[in-house]
């Protein structure tokens, strides 16, 4: 995807403020990069995290896959971002409410299973 923006390693680097080294482990697969910086990579050029990730898209997805929460959060993050038209990233406030929610699903999921 990279070459098809015609774009350098150091010049992906410098948008991703990653170092060359990082991206070219990701791009050989010695390294892999956390869910954030994934989200960020998918944005850029405009693909599903499932199909970065995986090579699939949505709709190509075998049956008994399933999406990960992380996935889910950080589509409904790229869309809020473009839906109001801010960043949400590294913003402590977010990442507060964000473990709020997630802490308060879980305590809400623990408490709909039954107890032995």
């Amino acid at each position: 995807m990279r070459n098809k923006k015609g774009l350098s390693q150091e010049e992906l680097a410098k948008i991703f403020k990653i170092g060359k080294s990082t991206l070219g482990m990701y791009e050989t697969n010695k390294r892999e990069p956390k869910h954030d910086m994934t989200a960020r990579i998918a944005e850029y050029f405009e693909v599903s995290i499932d199909w970065l990730t995986t090579g699939k898209s949505d709709k190509e997805k075998s049956e008994g896959e399933y999406t990960l929460p992380e996935e889910v959060v950080a589509k409904v993050i790229r869309e809020a971002e473009a839906h109001y038209g801010v960043s949400l990233r590294d913003d402590p406030v977010v990442e507060e409410a964000v473990r709020d929610l997630i802490n308060n699903l879980a305590k809400m999921k623990k408490a709909s299973q039954p107890r032995d």
